[in-house]
């Protein structure tokens, strides 16, 4: 038998409660969280995991540069410093817009048994 949806639920809403808060990048960060821009990171308020499957919606930063670069989303356990648990990448605009402002539509992350 395959793993269940119950025990990826497990793993997923673990790594939600690890990485309650999420940055922005200009370019690929390292594996320390490099290239974060200067929009202040937001809390993810991850809801309940459903198949081992996170994803939260609409999440609006502000203070980055205006027009900058942003290419991914980054997850953090802190509101600044903290631990860097990896990112995904963006797809769709890329840059803040002429205030600095930018809103991730959508970002998941996905278990799997395989």
């Amino acid at each position: 038998m395959a793993v269940n949806a119950a025990l990826l639920n497990i793993g997923a809403n673990a790594m939600a409660t690890s990485a309650p808060y999420l940055s922005l990048h200009s370019a690929t960060p390292n594996s320390s969280g490099s290239n974060e821009t200067s929009a202040a990171r937001v809390a993810a308020s991850w809801p309940s995991a459903s198949a081992g499957v996170l994803t939260v919606s609409n999440k609006s930063f502000t203070g980055g540069a205006a027009s900058g670069a942003v290419t991914h989303v980054g997850f953090w356990s802190a509101s600044s410093a903290g631990t860097f648990y990896g990112y995904v990448p963006l797809t769709g605009d890329a840059t803040f817009n002429a205030s600095g402002e930018y809103t991730v539509t959508s970002v998941t992350l996905t278990g799997s048994a395989s």
